[in-house]
């Protein structure tokens, strides 16, 4: 019947057409049928099978599979935030780091958005210092949480970003008593009182142990003149 059609020219063109349409289909048809891919749900329910078994590996490539094959779906979505979760319950913070802000870049107005940035501030607090070395964690700890606080003041997870922020200040505010011990030491007064001056203009409320105000009276002469001590290196978030 096709062949009876096709006797005209210009119905063996459109015949071609027809039949080069059908033969893509087919192909599509076929390779989709041995490429196998299993429904969304499927996948995703067992990238989380994995990652309760703590297989790390096998649920991120699980969850990868959901968003290459349907970018679109609501899952590709959630595959993304429980990859990130999973790096970060696996201590993998700076991986887990590069998931959330990914996902804050895809999806900037979604509520799990806050979420993203909070753990990105937990990520950098997780790996935090103590205060007699490199600060340049801490400076990218205050300043994500600082930010996630005032871009999202009625998140439920802003108090245990404050208590973090706080205990942040705390550590950057104690390093630079350290700097300023060291100086004593080495009868650099006006780097000594530089670094104690300005713990005291920048972090009032924050309870540190030591006696400031005798620091300070070791350290500098009545009338002399400061400046703000330099903050420590910082890294582009």
């Amino acid at each position: 019947m096709f062949a009876s059609i096709c006797t005209s020219m210009r119905a063996m063109n459109y015949c071609r057409i027809i039949l080069l349409a059908l033969i893509v289909a087919s192909l599509v048809g076929c390779a989709h049928d041995q490429e196998g891919i299993k429904p969304a749900q499927t996948l995703f329910d067992e990238a989380t099978l994995l990652a309760s078994k703590g297989k790390v590996d096998k649920a991120t490539e699980a969850f990868m599979e959901v968003r290459t094959y349907y970018p679109g779906h609501d899952l590709a979505r959630k595959s993304l935030i429980a990859t990130a979760d999973l790096y970060f319950n696996e201590e993998q913070y700076d991986t887990a780091m590069e998931s959330y802000k990914e996902y804050r870049l895809l999806y900037p107005t979604d509520t799990d958005a806050s979420y993203s940035l909070y753990r990105v501030g937990m990520c950098y607090f997780n790996q935090l210092n103590t205060f007699d070395r490199d600060q340049t964690t801490t400076v990218q700890a205050i300043k994500t949480f600082e930010g996630f606080i005032y871009s999202y003041p009625d998140s439920p997870y802003v108090p245990d970003a404050t208590e973090k922020l706080t205990a942040s200040r705390q550590t950057l505010a104690r390093h630079y008593i350290y700097i300023g011990k060291f100086y004593l030491r080495n009868h650099n007064k006006p780097a000594a009182c530089k670094r104690f001056q300005y713990v005291r203009e920048q972090y009032p409320d924050i309870d540190l142990d030591e006696d400031l105000e005798e620091l300070i009276a070791k350290s500098c002469d009545d009338g002399q003149e400061t400046s703000p001590a330099p903050e420590p290196p910082q890294k582009e978030q």
